[in-house]
């Protein structure tokens, strides 16, 4: 058997014994070489402190992981020794990523993973005459760690790179330096660069924002110039002071135009981004391609693309479009691109085009208006709520001939070169054949839901997670309530952990059903047993949603880190 975790081992193995990466032969006595067996030893102790000097064997960073617990990223970058046991995927140009599992020795059944992190020199794999990862190579790796689920001890994905293998390796090249993430990504308070890109790092690699947000920055670096030819730009951006960067990829002009004339980018200009945005192979934060525009530059935005009307101009309150009008301004739009606001739409109910199934699981329409009310030439408003943002009573809550104002942005949907004008998710009616105020009793604005005098029900809940992107999570706390079902953890993983999983819905009986994931009791309090919460106990707990999905199966879920602030009304 191959043992690596006895101590001198993790000495001699420093960065400052490293050399290029060139092929070059080892000493005979390199410890790395010949690993000695040892039949006698049978237990694996915990070795090294996880520094670049003294790296954890695997026996000591399960240790370590076992003080963080479940699902706790470590703050800082941990260093580790191991022999690799199984390569799942192996380096590629194509992702420039790898993952593989290592131990202390080749036969231990103490496993950690090293999940899709990067080459030597934490850089992107990108030479297949490099030297590929193998099994019964030993390795050092470095990064971000985490006991998924409390079941998976493994890195971060994106957050890791080897140092080594076989005693071969390179410093790394230093890595950006971000500042205080800032921003709700908001038109009114749009997120510096640090805050986009800590919200896409809970969104995860390749996972497109379900809505655009807006960035703030300094230009950085120009790559394609504002031009005639395509009428869109790429250029980064970083916080003033420090080198983090997000790329503005392919955007179009102010007001959400193609570029013909205008001011050019420099360096240095403040500019504000709006889009969808992605972190696209997990190492390339952006926005979506056909989705940015460009909001702002040094102050000055663009007016045009269906901006917000003042008093009583086209598309305000006092002066809505026409059906007729507003597909004027979508046709001047970029296939995909938005107005740059919201805008008021008015015109009758063609039909309601969302089924049964589809309303009870998101809550809203999809319909289409026209100036008439009669098939021909139509707008598409796309996932609709009722007069203030409330939801609507049902698929029949809207019939063809109604008059209504829709409030919401104008949007060019294409695919497959097919034109659909619509008036984008996120919109409400503003009236409704003349009124303008929900019936009592109806379900509050969502702008409101989820508060704490307000809170989720299960149904709102659920519809706001499927919303999330997989394994996405809320952007904030919320507040939801429901009745407990079960308690799922067992009592090992009780005293163990001190927090409870358990299911909640509306009644407390099987059926749909959120699941409550390392829940903490009243104030943070642990819970003083799995006997604590019973079947039918109301409650309220505050925490983040999320849309957690494994192998294909979605589990809507509140995240680790909530607590109840009520338990069958009581507070404290």
């Amino acid at each position: 058997m191959k043992k690596i975790f006895n101590i001198l081992m993790a000495a001699a193995i420093t960065l400052g014994t490293f050399t290029s990466c060139e092929d070059v032969p080892m000493p005979f006595n390199n410890p790395l070489d010949y690993l000695k067996p040892d039949p006698e030893e049978e237990v694996i102790e915990p070795v090294g402190d996880g520094t670049k000097d003294n790296p954890f064997n695997i026996a000591g960073v399960l240790a370590y992981l076992n003080e963080l617990g479940p699902d706790v990223e470590s703050t800082k970058d941990i260093y580790v020794i191991g022999v690799v046991t199984s390569v799942k995927e192996a380096f590629s140009t194509q992702y420039g990523n790898a993952q593989f599992v290592i131990s202390d020795t080749d036969e231990a059944p103490n496993q950690f993973t090293f999940y899709r992190g990067l080459y030597i020199g934490n850089k992107k794999y990108n030479n297949e005459n490099d030297r590929n990862i193998e099994e019964n190579d030993v390795v050092v790796i470095c990064g971000k760690i985490v006991n998924y689920r409390g079941s998976t001890p493994e890195t971060v994905q994106n957050k890791a790179y080897v140092v080594s293998i076989n005693g071969i390796g390179e410093d790394p090249a230093p890595q950006p330096t971000s500042g205080e993430a800032k921003g709700t990504g908001t038109k009114t308070d749009p997120y510096n660069v640090a805050g986009v890109l800590n919200y896409l790092s809970g969104l995860g690699a390749d996972v497109t924002s379900p809505d655009e947000v807006y960035i703030k920055g300094k230009v950085k670096e120009i790559t394609e110039q504002f031009g005639t030819q395509y009428g869109n730009a790429t250029f980064t951006m970083i916080d003033e002071g420090f080198d983090a960067i997000f790329t503005a990829y392919r955007v179009l002009y102010l007001g959400n135009k193609k570029y013909t004339e205008g001011d050019l980018l420099k360096e240095n200009d403040e500019v504000i981004v709006c889009g969808k945005v992605v972190n696209f192979k997990g190492n390339t934060p952006e926005t979506a391609q056909n989705t940015g525009y460009l909001y702002s530059l040094n102050g000055k935005t663009g007016g045009g693309g269906g901006g917000t009307p003042s008093g009583d101009g086209k598309g305000s309150v006092n002066n809505p479009y026409s059906v007729t009008e507003a597909l004027t301004a979508i046709n001047a739009l970029a296939d995909n691109g938005y107005s740059d606001a919201e805008v008021y739409v008015k015109g009758k109910v063609v039909k309601v085009t969302t089924n049964q199934a589809n309303f009870e699981k998101y809550g809203n329409l999809n319909y289409l208006i026209s100036e008439d009310g009669n098939e021909g030439t139509t707008i598409t408003v796309y996932s609709g709520d009722g007069l203030k943002g409330a939801k609507f009573t049902g698929i029949d809550a809207l019939k063809q001939g109604d008059e209504v104002i829709v409030y919401g942005k104008l949007q060019k949907f294409v695919k497959n070169d097919a034109v659909t004008p619509e008036i984008a998710k996120g919109n409400y009616l503003y009236s409704l054949n003349g009124k303008t105020e929900a019936d009592s009793g109806s379900t509050p604005s969502p702008s409101t839901q989820g508060t704490k005098e307000n809170p989720y029900n299960i149904a709102d809940a659920l519809t706001a997670i499927n919303a999330l992107a997989d394994n996405g999570y809320s952007d904030a706390e919320v507040y939801v309530k429901g009745k407990v079902v079960k308690v799922t953890t067992n009592q090992a993983n009780f005293e163990k952990y001190g927090n409870l999983n358990y299911l909640i819905s509306e009644d407390g009986n099987e059926g749909t059903t959120i699941t409550v994931y390392s829940g903490d009791g009243l104030k943070g309090a642990k819970f003083s047993g799995i006997d604590a919460l019973k079947q039918g106990d109301e409650v309220i707990v505050y925490g983040k949603l999320q849309k957690y999905v494994k192998n294909d199966t979605v589990t809507p879920e509140i995240a680790k880190g909530n607590y109840l602030v009520s338990l069958n009304g009581k507070t404290e």
